[in-house]
């Protein structure tokens, strides 16, 4: 954003920040809230809407990520957890200077005192040694915003891991609805907050009409009153800076927006919502739902675990159909039943990788903690967990433990629900030492030549590339991925440099008709 240079505004870095809670004090939240969700609009294809809520230059109207004038919605997503926490003016109307919230010049000036405040804070906390660091934050901030949540793969996948069994049954006990009237309710209250940022509860439900006694239970996951909302974000910005203990930076505090993406506030006749970044509803509805699954304890946990592992081998071969995809295989080791890993690729016979699977996914601490492995320590020794039970098996192969043929070169990947190294090869190898002890502790006949280089996948990146690659495409981008070059890469980006494009993507397999009934019928009378 430079929209203040533009206006030959100087913004001096260490007042920017109280310049801009000041901005934020002094306006209503129902005004700002719906200033946001007009600029959000403005920059994803619903300009119409937005010009009733906001007046703005032509060049505003843009989806482009490279222009001057692009606000981006991680930074409307601070600017609302900031508003959250700043306590609201109490002096008499006369004496507040309140935002113009019809102007975008607004927005602008507030992205651009955001953006200096967060350069001023960086000033002493980014360094050459921990830059890494700090790019594993950036991205965990920003690159799930761009992948987005509105998506198939996205919805399917989450459905088939925790919709199902004892998953969906907890989720359904708990919460008076199954999962698929919980998304059923936060696809149709995102797509009526897609037209207007304000609506009443939602009664005339139309075609989704059905489910009219389930809307009540879903607004209670998704929706809080501001006042509610204010208090508990502030609590969970508390309790991680006591857990951190110091103040957390602007840009990386919690959002509650990603617990109860709408906010309710009370008039003088029925209470109103509104959603100023919308896809978050669907963001609740399909990934959020691990946090609510782990509190149904460990079978539960299990379960949904069983199940993303299923879903990696199904993935695997409904898109790369010439592999062999085989599950783990049990056999005795010392006495003890040991399994192979999760998933193993097999061509001709042979093996030419093996996968495990960790379905844990990050915590707050483990994306944007400056020392991730301390803060998170029970999930990245899970990741570490992964390796060593990879490199147990090639030893027990080649000790011929256990009945397989490997591929000299086939690689060791560790599949995960997020992406847990993303962009820093420090916490890649802080893992990959944590898993070196385990061996000398555990089972110090692993060899350093079973010891091979582990590659790191979230599983939306390893259907991003099944879709994007032959079975061989796969392979060679896995195998290069160990070279020293493409430390820190994600694997994505390695496959695309060291294997031709195909012709055509390929068509994502599966359809979220499976479990929703109306998907196929509202696909129907789309087309």
């Amino acid at each position: 954003m430079t929209w203040g240079e533009h206006q030959g505004e100087r913004i001096d870095p260490e007042t920017a920040l109280p310049n801009l809670l000041r901005m934020l004090f002094d306006t209503d939240d129902a005004d700002t809230l719906t200033m946001l969700w007009a600029v959000h609009a403005l920059q994803n294809d619903r300009s119409e809407a937005a010009a009733k809520h906001l007046n703005f230059p032509p060049q505003a109207h843009t989806s482009s990520m490279d222009s001057p004038f692009a606000v981006f919605p991680w930074d409307i997503e601070t600017l609302i957890t900031l508003m959250s926490n700043t306590p609201k003016s109490v002096s008499p109307p006369w004496l507040r200077q309140p935002m113009n919230v019809r102007e975008f010049n607004t927005v602008a000036t507030l992205i651009n005192f955001l953006r200096a405040a967060d350069e001023y804070e960086a000033g002493d906390r980014v360094t050459v040694e921990n830059v890494l660091r700090e790019m594993h934050r950036i991205a965990h901030r920003t690159f799930a915003w761009q992948r987005g949540w509105a998506n198939v793969p996205e919805t399917y996948r989450s459905l088939f891991i925790y919709s199902q069994g004892l998953s969906g049954r907890y989720f359904e006990e708990t919460y008076g609805l199954s999962i698929v009237d919980f998304y059923t309710v936060a696809f149709l209250y995102m797509s009526v907050f897609f037209q207007k940022p304000w609506t009443t509860a939602v009664n005339d439900l139309g075609f989704f009409n059905d489910i009219r006694d389930k809307v009540r239970p879903a607004e209670r996951l998704l929706a809080a009153d501001n006042l509610d909302a204010r208090r508990e974000s502030l609590n969970l910005l508390r309790r991680y800076e006591k857990s951190a203990g110091k103040r957390l930076p602007i840009i990386y505090r919690p959002s509650y927006l990603r617990m109860r993406p709408m906010l309710q506030f009370t008039t003088e006749g029925e209470p109103v919502f509104i959603a100023p970044l919308p896809t978050l509803l669907l963001h609740r509805a399909t990934v959020g739902l691990y946090y609510d699954i782990i509190k149904g304890g460990t079978q539960v946990r299990n379960d949904a675990g069983a199940r993303f592992e299923e879903y990696c081998r199904k993935s695997i071969k409904a898109h790369c159909p010439a592999f062999e995809v085989s599950p783990p295989v049990k056999y005795k080791f010392k006495g003890n039943s040991v399994e192979t890993p999760d998933v193993i690729l097999k061509l001709d016979g042979q093996v030419v990788a093996v996968m495990e699977c960790k379905a844990s996914k990050l915590t707050f601490e483990a994306q944007y903690a400056e020392n991730p492995i301390e803060d998170a320590q029970d999930g990245y020794v899970q990741i570490a967990k992964a390796i060593f039970q990879m490199w147990r098996f090639f030893s027990h192969v080649r000790r011929q433990m256990v009945d397989f043929v490997i591929a000299e070169d086939a690689p060791a990947v560790v599949l995960t629900l997020d992406a847990w190294t993303l962009m820093s090869s420090d916490l890649r190898n802080a893992v990959i030492a944590e898993a070196r002890r385990m061996v000398a502790e555990k089972e110090p006949e692993i060899i350093e030549e079973d010891q091979r280089p582990p590659v790191f996948c979230p599983l939306h990146e390893l259907d991003h590339l099944l879709l994007v690659s032959s079975e061989q495409d796969l392979l060679d981008g896995m195998k290069a991925a160990i070279r020293p070059e493409y430390d820190g890469w994600a694997l994505l980006n390695v496959r695309e440099t060291v294997a031709d494009r195909l012709p055509r993507q390929k068509r994502y397999a599966f359809d979220p008709a499976e479990f929703i009934g109306w998907w196929g019928e509202l696909s129907k009378r789309d087309r």
